[in-house]
């Protein structure tokens, strides 16, 4: 007769061990990348473009579209677990995401995760 709570205890065992892989799974990362992926392009979708080029003071030339073709998805390994991560490299992300005195705020990075149901 088996004791049960020796079967309590593999049952336990094995549903973390589920859990454990589950975070690190091959098929997990896949899927957090095609939704990596699927958001990169919604707010890419959605990402301010400006109309004329404009050359700064330190002489770099900024052109129309260099935020949304700057946005990205991709997958990390943090915490133990993959996540999926949508952001955007160009130095006018911050403002574009909060506004200035002189730019509303656009919250492109905000309106992605809530479209995708994650967090900020």
């Amino acid at each position: 007769m088996a004791n049960t709570s020796n079967i309590g205890l593999i049952a336990v065992a094995v549903s973390g061990a589920v859990e454990e892989f589950a975070k690190v799974s091959p098929l997990v990362r896949k899927q957090l990348d095609k939704l990596a992926k699927e958001g990169a392009d919604y707010a890419q979708s959605i990402a301010p473009v400006g109309t004329k080029r404009h050359t700064l003071k330190s002489g770099y030339v900024d052109e129309p579209g260099d935020y949304r073709d700057s946005i990205y998805g991709t997958t990390v390994f943090v915490g133990g677990r993959w996540r999926g991560r949508v952001g955007a490299r160009d130095y006018k992300a911050h403002w574009i995401e909060y506004g200035t005195v002189h730019m509303p705020k656009r919250a492109v990075m905000r309106r992605t995760a809530e479209h995708l149901g994650g967090s900020d």
